[in-house]
């Protein structure tokens, strides 16, 4: 029987001290279920998680969200080299720099404070491999 999501691949990171049975570990193909995606929708909202990563089976099409302190930022991976960040309308051309992932600083205008909007956009994304609709998104070619 095959995965209903789109997404194939989810590997989540947890701030220090959550136990490993609290955990969700990585999970390929159909180990990824419903009972799976609510654990990761509450785990978001309660801010225990550091990071998301999802990606297709091809690995063309990916997914990551970082969080720190309050704050998220997410982008998106499109057959290798369509690039979406995600842009706060909030904040559209802010550049105050925010330490969310561990590659360097991220503008405002790249992160939400809004965990419930992060966790739609998470698993919008594993369930049909496609950007968020209800959001901004800065689209790049790379």
């Amino acid at each position: 029987m095959s995965n209903k999501f789109f997404a194939d691949a989810l590997f989540v990171s947890y701030i220090k001290g959550i136990p490993s049975n609290e955990r969700i570990p990585y999970l390929q193909g159909e180990s990824l279920t419903q009972e799976i995606v609510n654990r990761l929708t509450d785990q978001i909202l309660s801010g225990i998680v550091c990071s998301v990563q999802l990606d297709d089976e091809t690995k063309e099409n990916s997914l990551i969200a970082d969080f720190r302190e309050g704050w998220s930022t997410v982008y998106i991976v499109k057959e290798c080299e369509n690039y979406y960040e995600f842009v706060n309308d909030q904040f559209p051309t802010c550049e105050t720099q925010l330490n969310i992932t561990g590659d360097g600083p991220t503008p405002q205008k790249h992160a939400t404070e809004d965990l419930q909007l992060m966790a739609e956009i998470i698993i919008h994304f594993m369930q049909t491999g496609m950007v968020y609709p209800d959001c901004t998104w800065e689209h790049t070619i790379h």
